[in-house]
Parts: C-alpha cells; structure tokens; sequence
C-alpha cells in the first residue's frame, strides 16, 4: 500500500507569547540535554534544537510530577502503558492556556501535553505523533479500530465515521482522547470520541470521533540512562560561563550606582541562585538580605528562608520584615479577593513593608536590590534587568539572572548543591504568598491537598464575598474570583455569561459627575458631584490639606478647601461642588487633573488602611498615618501628588476613576476650553 504522508493544513497564527529565545540543545546520540548550541562534551558531535512551543521556559520534572503524569498516562491509556519511567529525565515547558499546560519533553521530543482542565478540576493528557507512536505495542485501553479502508483519511485527518470501525473498546465516553489503531493494532492517530461506544451500535453512519493527529512510525525506546548529576556535569562549562557573567554583571552594577546592595530573598528557586550569585560576587559580605514574611507565607517557606540562612552563612546579613496576616485579611474585606488585574495584595503586604525596610536600613537613603527576575516569566518581566517600582522609590532592581531560563536555575542549583525550598518537591511549581491569585487551579488544588488549612480559609473568605456580592457558585470553583474582568479565554471554555459576574458594589464610588460651562466672569467652570457613601468629614479634613486651604464648618458639615485657581466644598451627604476661576492658564488637562486629585484624595483618606507607602514616598516627611486617618503637615506640603501615585487605593483600587472623569469631560463638550 502507498504510504501517505500526513497532510500539512496551514494554521492561523496565534498570539503566541516570545519572551525569549529557545535554549534548550540536546545530543541524540548520548541522550543529553544542553544549555548550550556547543558541540556535544561526550561524543563531540554538533547538538540540535529541541522543538518547542514559546516561552520554553523549560524546567526539570520533579518526581512528584513524573509520577503524576505517569499515572496520568496509566489513567487515560491502561495500567500496561509504560512510556515513562520513575528514572526517566523528563522536562515540562510551561506554556500559555486557560489554566495551567505543560508540554512534556521525553528524550529531547515532546510527547504531548498535560493540561488542567478548570471545568473537571482534573489533569487531561494529550499525545502528540511521537507520544502516540510510543504506544505501539502497549496493552491500551480506549482504542477503536478502523478497517485498511480508512486509514488513509485518517492520516490525513478526516474523522472516524461509524461505518469504518471494526471494533472499539466499550468503555470510550464522549470526550475521551482515544487511540485509532489498524487491524494489526498498529497506531495510526489519535482522536476524540463524539459519542459513547455504547450509542455505536445504534447508529449505522456519523462521526465516532474527531482525529486531532496521525501517529509517528514507530518509536524505539531505547535511550542511554543519565542522572541529573551527570546532566550537571556535562553542562559544567556553561553554567561556569553563565556564572562568570553574572558575577561580572553584579559588580558592573555595584561599581556604577556606588548604593548599598541588598538581596530581595523570597524562598523561591530564582532569588536563591541570585543570592548565591552575589555572595560570590562580594567576598567582603558588604551587603543585605531583605525577606518579607507578607503573613501570607507558605510556613514552610518562613522556616527555610531562617533555616538555608544558617547553612550559606548570611543569617547575621539576613533582616526579616514580618507583617501581621491581618493586613492581607483586612484589604480583602474592604476590598475583596485580590486579582491577576487587581492585585491589592502585594502593595499592602508586600512593597509597602519593603519600602519602610529600607528607609530603617539605610537611613533614608536608596539601594540597589538584586532580585531573581527571569524575561521567561512574563511580558512585564521581559523588559529589562533594571528598573524601579512607582512604589518603592528607595529601591533600584537589578537581575542578574534576566536571561536564564528555569532549566538553567535548576542546573545551576543542583551544580553548586543550594538547599532549595521544598515544597517544590510536593508539586508547586511557584512558591510565594499561597493566596496569590496569579496561581493557577491546578496549584490550589495541591494547595487543599497539603494544606487543607489555609485553603479552608481562603475557600471560606471567597465564599463569603461571592454570597455578599450575589455571585454565582461556579466563582470560586473556576477561579473566576483571581479576575475583576475574567479573560475570554476563561469564558469561552466555561460559557459564561459575564453579565452574572458584575458586582453590584456596596463600595465607596464616584456614583455622579457633571461638568457645566457658565458665562459667569469670575467662575466660568463648574463640576458638581457625589460619592455613593455619605462621608466623614473627620476623616478626610486633613488629607485635604494636600490639594489646599482647607476650612471645616462643623455646624453647617461642610469642608471647603480653596486656592488661587478653584474652590471645592465637600458636604458631609458626600455630594461635593468644584468651582474653577477664570484665568488664562484654564485647561481641559487642568481641570480633569484637579477633578482627579480631589476624587482620589477623598478616596484615599475612607478607604486608608495604614500601608504608609505614601509616607515613605515623601521626602518632605509631611505625611503621618495613625488609626487608618491620613494626617499633613501643610507647612511641609508642597502638594506634588507623589504620594498619591504610590497609593494603591488611586491606583488599583479607583484606578478607573480618571477614565470616567476624561469620558466626562468629552460628554460635556468643553470643546472651547484647550487642551
């Protein structure tokens, strides 16, 4: 019979994320993977580029999830489907889905995926041509068997037609990734089932199953065994260069900002090899190490970052800032579950205590941080190696490992023997505050097996919202509540109508805004509006201080706050008045920023939940926080706004505000008034 050739359909282009380039290398013939397009160091031949899928931020598989996939394979194909062993080395390639998808790398070939489907809670495993070869002469289960007839469409990727079965095994369901196999049980594709087998001998035409892909020729196995230490060793050379450069980087960076240097510890795997990076670097120990224990912390994280202190010799280097688990419990109170778009969380419990770390440090001053950034984590992260965060001013970010991929953090780990957290070997594949919402399903999940505890809590706190707020059920079992706007590519696999999900807010809000255009001479611009919570003039009388002379009539309950250029009154039912004087210098940018500052001021000072990252954003000293209420010294204000660009309340929280008051604007048609 004529061989033919699997057909080549050409496939849209999708946004596909290219963080950075593919640096995974690997010997054939010595069955060795490499960091490095350098010839083989056994056999001397030149090494190839592993097919990948973009980030390929690929990473060692850990025991734990080689055997999870092993059983996972057992789970869809038989217990007698032996295509990975406990002993094999397998790599995972994290890349982009609704949740969490790894494609799996055996012997320098991908053999498909593993991907955590959100509507069953479980994994589903998927074999690509080289992963269904794998499974010629394996005992499977859920297969179907096609007469010599059609094959050949088969391969091209026509669908099983019920007419051309010879028989199936009876337990395929609707859904099932299935094995399409000749009548010699030889692979031919792999598909998914339209219907159960149990319908088949009803129906005498129609699809039996979708064929997704048509099989490799048959694989051999056999494969020369290597541990991880002899992986390392291999790869010696060039983890010795990347650390060369590294090291090189450092003390570019130390020599050029002449700033005290800290290490930013997490008790994760990347700002461990930074750590160690710049321990040899400074021989002379002229450095910090900073950790924040947010109250948040996984408690096996808090106790390795003390623990791996001692044992590289830092712990007299070492400062924690711990913060109280209230700080985190209380913003989500008053502002409900953090979100990937939303995340609340990390300003309050995290950069805030940061920022005020290092004004104890170093006295006031700046420093330079090196951090365990990498490019393949993220667009964001895939900028640059330096920077500085809007809300920790005192503190200049450097990585010096921006262009290693998770392969070469662990390399570099397992190299120079680093005691690494352990929760990695229980199945996290990221480790940090175990609320973070930028965790997938598939963590949570592993969450609620090894802490039960803390994922009770966090279940509890989202539920309670969710029944507050009138939310559907389905918000906390698919992770619906990590969004304030929930990604299409979440809603179209969950078919949710996104009109259930909006939130009918009992929150503080700018609930009306109007601006008029008058021929009066002296005040030719006025904006009136209201707040949805009656307000506490108490509360917000000093913060006002930071946009003018502020006047408070308690007996009437007005404030007034004025300058030279316009005039507010905020009356206690929170409905408030904004009268801009005439002058030559009266712009649209002018009033929507006046607009804008007072709005975020009065939300700053209700909704103040004692972060002090303002405090630390002012040089000038002129902000004090006590019992939540924003006080200002106006002799020292000069009323730049810093501090109200490092607020998280202006800038995540009513961060939509300054949209609404320029859509505002645009209605009311102040066309005459330049920009």
């Amino acid at each position: 019979m004529q061989k033919i050739q699997p057909s080549k359909k050409k496939k849209k282009k999708k946004n596909i994320p290219y963080l950075g380039p593919n640096l995974l290398y690997y010997c054939y013939e010595c069955s060795l993977p490499l960091i490095s397009s350098n010839n083989c160091p056994i056999c001397d031949n030149q090494v190839k580029l592993v097919s990948l899928t973009p980030p390929y931020d690929v990473r060692p598989g850990t025991p734990y999830e080689v055997a999870e996939i092993i059983e996972l394979i057992k789970t869809t194909f038989g217990n007698n489907t032996s295509i990975i062993h406990k002993d094999d080395i397998l790599l995972l390639n994290h890349i982009g889905s609704e949740d969490h998808l790894d494609e799996i790398i055996l012997y320098g070939k991908s053999i498909g995926t593993r991907r955590y489907d959100i509507t069953s809670n479980n994994w589903i495993l998927k074999l690509n041509a080289h992963g269904l070869a794998l499974l010629n002469g394996k005992d499977i289960i859920k297969w179907v068997m096609i007469d010599d007839g059609a094959i050949d469409y088969i391969i091209k990727g026509a669908s099983v037609l019920i007419p051309g079965i010879l028989d199936a095994d009876e337990n395929i369901k609707v859904g099932d990734y299935i094995v399409i196999i000749d009548k010699n049980h030889k692979v031919v594709a792999g598909g998914i089932a339209r219907i159960n087998d149990s319908e088949r001998n009803e129906m005498k035409k129609g699809v039996y199953a979708k064929t997704y892909q048509a099989a490799d020729e048959y694989v051999e196995e056999h494969h020369t065994k290597r541990s991880w230490k002899d992986i390392v060793k291999w790869n010696e050379k060039e983890l010795v260069r990347l650390e060369k450069k590294a090291i090189s980087f450092i003390h570019k960076i130390k020599d050029d900002l002449e700033l005290p240097v800290m290490v930013s510890y997490s008790g994760g795997k990347d700002s461990l090899v930074t750590l160690s990076l710049v321990m040899q670097a400074s021989p002379d120990r002229d450095f910090d190490v900073l950790f924040v224990d947010t109250g948040i912390e996984f408690p096996e994280t808090v106790s390795y970052v003390e623990e791996s202190s001692k044992q590289l010799g830092f712990d007299d280097k070492l400062t924690i800032e711990r913060v109280s688990s209230e700080v985190f419990w209380n913003a989500f109170e008053k502002f409900g579950p953090p979100g990937r778009d939303f995340r609340h969380c990390c300003k309050f419990a995290k950069l805030a205590p940061i920022q005020r770390s290092i004004d104890k440090l170093y006295q006031g001053g700046q420093c330079v941080s090196f951090v365990g950034q990498r490019r393949y984590e993220s667009f964001k992260r895939a900028v640059t190696d330096i920077w500085q965060n809007q809300y920790v001013s005192n503190q200049i970010n450097v990585s010096p490992i921006q262009n290693w991929n998770a392969l070469m953090i662990w390399m570099y780990i397992f190299w120079r023997e680093l005691p690494y957290n352990q929760l990695y070997d229980r199945g996290y594949e990221r480790i940090g505050c175990w609320v973070c919402p930028s965790s997938d399903m598939a963590q949570f999940k592993i969450l609620e097996m090894n802490h039960p505890k803390l994922y009770s809590r966090l279940y509890t706190a989202v539920e309670d919202w969710r029944a507050r707020k009138n939310l559907p059920k389905s918000f906390w079992k698919y992770g619906l509540w990590r969004f304030k706007q929930i990604p299409k590519k979440i809603s179209s696999v969950l078919s949710l109508d996104l009109e259930d999900f909006k939130i009918s807010s009992e929150n503080n809000e700018l609930s009306f805004l109007e601006i008029e255009v008058t021929d009066c001479i002296s005040y030719r611009i006025t904006a009136i509006g209201s707040f949805s919570n009656r307000i506490n003039l108490d509360t917000v009388s000093s913060a006002l201080l930071m946009i003018g002379k502020v006047q408070f009539n308690r007996k009437l309950s007005f404030i007034r706050v004025s300058n030279k250029r316009f005039s507010i009154i905020l009356y206690h039912d929170s409905s408030f008045k904004i009268v801009f004087k005439k002058h030559d210098n009266l712009t649209r940018n002018f009033i929507q920023n006046v607009i804008e500052n007072f709005i975020h001021t009065v939300f700053r000072a209700i909704e103040c939940i004692n972060c002090e990252l303002c405090v630390g954003k002012c040089k000038l000293k002129a902000i004090t926080i006590n019992n939540n209420i924003i006080f200002v010294d106006q002799t020292k204000c000069t009323k730049c706004k810093l501090c109200s660009e490092a607020c998280p309340i202006v800038t995540i929280v009513h961060r939509k505000v300054k949209g609404t008051i320029k859509q505002t604007l645009t209605e009311n048609n102040l066309l005459q008034i330049s920009s």
